[in-house]
C-alpha cells in the first residue's frame, strides 16, 4: 500500500527522538561562521554553534538547502510510487520553501511543498500532525486540510534582548541599534500571517515580562484548551529559566519541550533569544 512521507528543513527543532517516531524526514539547512561551512545538525552542534556565535565578530551566513538536496530526498522517498508533502519554513525569511517548490518540479515522486507560515517548533508542531497523519494512512488530500487546521491553531511569539544580531544583519540600522543599546530596549514579536511583526518594544526586562504575563492569561482562556507548548531559546538566562518555571506552573498538564533552537534562528535573533509556541485543542 502507497504512503504519504513528510519532509521539513532543520529549522523545525524537532527532537531525535519525534524525528524517528513520527517517521519525518529532515533535510538540514547550511550555515557559515568564521569562514568555515557547516551542515545544521549535522556537522556542528546547536551549542557548538552558539559558542562560535558568541566568540565571533562576524554575523554567521545561512543558505537553505540546495535544490539537489531536495531532489535527492524526494527521489529516495518516492522510488517505490510513495508520495511526499514536504513542509518548510516561512517565505518571508528564507528561500526554503521555493528551493524544495523547484525540486518538486524536478524529482518524479508526486510532491506537494507546503509554506508553513512559520518557523521552529511552531513549524515542527504543525509537522508532527502531518506526520501522525501519515502514519495512520490518510490521503495527501487530508493530511493537507490537518495542515492548514493546525496552522490556524499555532500560535509564535518571541522575544529579543540582544539587538547586535539584528544590527550586524543590516535589519536595524546602526544608529538606531546603538540607541537602542543605549535605552536597553528589548523586542517582543509574534508571528502573523507568516510574517514576523514587533508588538512591542520596551526599556528593560520588566516590559517584557509584562507582555508575557498578558500570553499566559491568553493561553489560559484558549477555548478549548492547549493541546502543547514548546519553549526555544538561545540560552538559558535568568529572565528565560523564570517564565519557563511559569510556564511550568501554569500548564502542568500540557505536554511541554524545551529546546535550544536552530542555529538558523539563533543567527538573527542573537543569544538569549526566547520563543513561546502552543498549538490549540481542536
Amino acid at each position: 500500500m502507497l504512503r504519504v512521507y513528510i519532509v521539513t528543513d532543520s529549522t523545525a527543532d524537532l527532537t531525535e527522538e519525534e524525528v524517528k517516531q513520527f517517521e519525518i524526514s529532515i533535510v538540514p539547512m547550511n550555515i557559515s561562521i568564521d569562514d568555515e561551512n557547516y551542515i545544521d545538525g549535522v556537522t556542528i552542534t546547536k551549542e557548538e554553534f552558539k559558542q562560535k556565535m558568541i566568540a565571533s565578530a562576524e554575523l554567521p551566513k545561512t543558505a537553505q538547502p540546495s535544490i539537489g538536496r531536495f531532489v535527492e530526498v524526494y527521489d529516495e522517498l518516492g522510488k517505490n510510487g510513495d508520495s511526499v508533502i514536504s513542509i518548510q519554513m516561512m517565505r518571508s525569511i528564507s528561500g526554503t520553501v521555493d528551493a524544495a517548490r523547484q525540486a518538486a518540479d524536478i524529482t518524479e515522486t508526486n510532491v506537494t511543498v507546503v509554506d508553513s507560515d512559520f518557523t521552529s517548533r511552531s513549524m515542527g508542531m504543525i509537522v508532527k500532525e502531518a506526520a501522525k497523519a501519515a502514519q495512520e494512512g490518510k490521503s495527501v488530500e487530508e493530511i493537507l486540510e490537518i495542515v492548514e487546521d493546525a496552522k490556524k491553531r499555532t500560535t509564535l511569539y518571541l522575544t529579543v534582548v540582544n539587538l547586535d544580531n539584528l544590527i550586524k544583519g543590516g535589519r536595524i540600522s546602526q544608529v538606531m541599534g546603538m540607541f537602542s543599546n543605549l535605552l536597553n530596549i528589548k523586542l517582543f514579536l509574534q508571528v502573523i500571517n507568516g510574517k514576523i511583526e514587533i508588538i512591542q518594544k520596551g526599556r528593560g526586562l520588566k516590559s517584557l515580562q509584562k507582555k508575557y504575563d498578558e500570553i499566559f492569561e491568553q493561553m489560559k482562556s484558549a477555548p478549548n484548551g492547549i493541546q502543547e507548548i514548546g519553549i526555544m531559546h538561545a540560552g538559558l538566562s535568568d529572565f528565560n529559566e523564570g517564565n519557563i518555571a511559569r510556564v511550568r506552573e501554569l500548564f502542568p498538564d500540557v505536554p511541554l519541550t524545551i529546546v535550544t533552537t536552530s542555529p538558523i534562528i539563533m543567527s538573527h535573533t542573537g543569544v538569549d533569544a526566547m520563543a513561546i509556541t502552543y498549538l490549540e485543542n481542536k
